[in-house]
Order: structure tokens, then sequence, then C-alpha cells
């Protein structure tokens, strides 16, 4: 009965944006977990797609902290998940399991892992032009780099040389398709009258060079459809870490272009917007030459998820030892002018990667709730930020960003995972985090 009224008064405490004590050591069993707080406090979507998320995230957070509470939480939450759906697995945590040494462990996942990489495999083999030639950019980039990665798994475990091979065969074909649909000068220019798509790619890959369906983006830049850019760019890299094809390291390195530049958090460049905290929405789009094309305008202003995310692809350029082509060809197709020329040799770009792969860490960690003070993120006078996180429901988590006041399982679960991936490591942060995360899990 005790434990009934501890897991009513929890769930109520969430409902109501009231104080959330911690779960006691011994808990009542996970039926859940939120999906979504909005900006007025009222947590909703309570059921298995937010169990998914904070799963994802909790994994993340325990590879790093061995938090003991973090691995608990993350264990009844993956047996709630796969009571309700046995053969969880799609591409994301296909991806994420081949890095987790936690979430390898799991028999259960390891089977899913070969059932749902049969299926890709089986799929490619019957019907290769259904693959490589309908749906998004990131299902076509998530299934390249997860088959490059499994492809390196199996190799470390001995695993079939056969399949090996077919795993190979069909991650270089993804590539190939990836690599032809970066579009170069001329053709940025022809689509959308904007060379700021100079190495960038379309959001859906139907069609000879893909498409941006039914999106006015001409006068958007790429960053705005930043998850697009970051996926593909990761997966050319890791691509030209196991193929050495000049082909992946050419565009990944073009694809990268969009991504150097500042290290610094200038406010006044984010809130430049109308209304304030939406700058790429009804706001003319400039760009500092002076720093290069703009690294942080993504997606919705300062989304913590999108620049965790740019993290995995920088760090993915910088491990593979991608390098940026000197040829004359390359740079009349690819380079628009900015960063400056100084800044491609290998040193140098390498050494921009490190500093900038830093920046998404340090963003990540300082806008984390509560935030300190006099941090302009939540400049009320330029924001539509309801709070600062002083209440419990919201500390230890992140808005979406772009001045909405809401907060996501999806993106935080996205900042997290992503944070980590891409080396973060802040233990007193990511126990933080566990803690939100623990105040989302449903139980009773």
């Amino acid at each position: 009965m005790f434990r009934l009224l501890v897991a009513a008064s929890l769930t109520t405490a969430l409902l109501t944006g009231q104080t959330v004590p911690a779960p006691a050591a011994t808990t009542a069993q996970v039926t859940g977990a939120y999906l979504q707080i909005t900006a007025d406090g009222v947590a909703t979507g309570r059921g298995l797609e937010g169990a998914s998320h904070a799963h994802a995230a909790l994994a993340a957070m325990y590879d790093v902290t061995g938090d003991p509470r973090q691995r608990q939480t993350a264990d009844e939450l993956l047996d709630y998940i796969l009571q309700r759906r046995p053969g969880h697995m799609n591409t994301d945590i296909a991806l994420q399991m081949l890095r987790s040494p936690y979430l390898q462990g799991d028999p259960r996942l390891r089977a899913n892992l070969e059932t749902y990489l049969t299926a890709l495999l089986d799929l490619y083999a019957a019907q290769p032009d259904t693959v490589l030639g309908t749906g998004d950019i990131r299902t076509l980039t998530g299934r390249a780099e997860l088959l490059v990665n499994y492809a390196e798994y199996l190799e470390q475990r001995s695993g079939d040389p056969a399949r090996i091979r077919s795993v190979d065969a069909a991650a270089q074909a993804m590539l190939d398709r990836v690599a032809a649909l970066q579009y170069t000068r001329q053709e940025a220019v022809s689509a959308f009258r904007n060379d700021r798509y100079v190495g960038a790619f379309p959001h859906f890959v139907a069609g000879d060079d893909g498409n941006m369906g039914s999106w006015d983006v001409e006068h958007w830049a790429p960053s705005m459809l930043s998850l697009d850019q970051y996926a593909a760019v990761r997966a050319l890299a890791v691509g030209y870490g196991r193929f050495q094809s000049a082909t992946y390291n050419d565009a990944a390195a073009a694809g990268t272009r969009h991504l150097l530049g500042t290290t610094e958090i200038d406010p006044d460049l984010v809130y430049a917007g109308a209304p304030a905290g939406f700058p790429l929405d009804g706001a003319t789009y400039e760009i500092g030459e002076e720093t290069g094309e703009h690294p942080y305008l993504i997606t919705y202003g300062w989304s913590p998820n999108a620049i965790a995310q740019m993290g995995t692809a920088l760090k993915a350029v910088r491990d593979n030892r991608v390098k940026v082509p000197h040829a004359a060809a390359w740079l009349a197709s690819y380079w628009r002018g900015t960063p400056p020329r100084s800044v491609l040799a290998p040193g140098l770009f390498w050494h921009g990667l490190d500093a900038k792969i830093q920046y998404t860490h340090r963003f990540i960690e300082a806008t984390q709730l509560a935030v300190p003070t006099g941090f302009p993120w939540l400049d009320l006078e330029r924001t539509t930020f309801p709070g600062t996180g002083d209440d419990d429901i919201r500390r230890g988590g992140w808005y979406d960003g772009s001045g909405r006041g809401a907060m996501s399982a999806v993106y935080s679960r996205l900042a997290m995972t992503g944070y980590v991936e891409s080396g973060g490591h802040d233990v007193q942060m990511l126990n933080r985090a566990g803690q939100w995360w623990e105040r989302m899990v449903v139980r009773g």
C-alpha cells in the first residue's frame, strides 16, 4: 500500500509541477515514461515511446558514469519495453548498442540486433532501388553508418567473412548514393539560387538529385536541416575510415564546411529574429564572413539536441582522419570561400575540429537547467521561456530550444546520446540529467 501511495504521489507531482521527491531505493514497477513536459509544467504522453527515449538516455549516461541507480532504472525500462515490444530495435538503438558495453551485455538486444540487420540486408538484396531511392536521407545515412559499424563489430568477434562482405557491399552502395546526392555549387545555385547549400544534402533521396519535398528552403541555410547534414557527414566519415575511399573523404570534408567557424557563443546572433528565439523563421539569415558559416544557428535557434548531434559528426570526421582536399576542381565545386583557406591544412583542420567538439560539450553543460543566472539563454527580455528550471520538474533537463517552453524526451535523448557519443564526460552534469529522467519515469 505504501509503495502505491509513493507512486501516486510521484505521478501527481509530475502532472502538477510540484516538487518531486527522489524515488525510494525500492521502487514500484515501471509502467512507462512521459514524452513531454508542456510549457505550463504538465507531463504528457506517458507510455512506451517515452520509455524508449528514457532508456536510451540512461544507457548512454550509465556508460560514462557507472552509476548503479541509472543502471537499475535503465534495466527496469528495458524490461518494460521488451515485455510490450519483444523485437525492440531500430537504427538509432542499433547504432547506440554498437558503442555501448552496457547494451551489448543484454542477450535479448543482441538477438534483436541480428534479426534487424538480417532484415535490412535481405531488403537491400531483394530491392536495392527501394533502399537507395526512397525515404528521407537520415534513413539512408543511418543504415549506411550502422552497416559500417556492424561490419567492424563482426570482425572484432571473428564473424562470418561472407556476412561481413555482404555488409560491406551494402554499406558502400548506400554511401556512394549519399555522396552522389551532395550539392555542388552549380547544383545549389540551380536548385535554390543560394550557394550556401554547397556541400549540403537533400532531405529526401527520391529522384536523381534527391529533393526537399514541399519545403521552401530557398532562403534558409543548410543548418535549418541540421540533423540531416550531421547524419550524412557522420556516415561518410565512418565510411572513409573503413573503406579509405577518396569519394567519401571529399564528401565528408565538403559537408563539414558548414560546421566550422567560431567556437564562441554570441547571443546577439541567436536572438536576431522575430519572434525572439526563432532566428530562422521570418528572419533574414545573415552570415558573418569573419567567422565562416554560422555554426550554431541550427534547426530552431539554439537547440541543445542539434548542438550535441553536431558534435557526433565532428568527432567522426576527426576520428576517421578526414582531410580537406586541395584539388582545384574540388575547391571550385565545394568550397564557398569560408572559413578561410588557412584552416585547410590537416593539422589546423583537426585542431579546429577538436575545439568545436569541446564547444558542443560546453554548450550542453551550460544550458542544463537550472542555468547560471547570468547566462543569456534565459534572458527573459529576449526569450519566451516561462522559467529558469528552479522548479523540480524541469531542473536537470533542457528546453527544446528556440524559445519554446516545452521539454521533450525526444530532444533531451538526442542531447544526451549525442553528448556522450562525441566524448562528453561531465559526470556531475550527467548525474543531474539522470535525476531528471528518473522524474520522467512512471511507476505503479
